[in-house]
């Protein structure tokens, strides 16, 4: 479960680079400065990772009650 739990922070890390980049295309995007497609063409696989590692991490971390 340790492995899981290190894979999914992981995931939401990476997602979260991907968020940031397609803030910062959309950003260069509306001032007209030309930047880098990658982010805006992958959009939906970084969404999907980032869910993906937050539903994760919401079910491996350990229950403090």
């Amino acid at each position: 479960m340790d492995f899981l739990g290190k894979v999914f922070n992981w995931m939401v890390i990476i997602g979260l680079i991907l968020l940031l980049g397609r803030i910062v295309t959309a950003v260069f995007l509306f001032m007209d400065i030309p930047f880098t497609s990658f982010f805006k063409e992958y959009s939906v696989i970084s969404i999907i990772v980032l869910i993906i590692g937050v539903i994760g991490q919401h079910y491996t971390k350990p229950d403090k009650k």
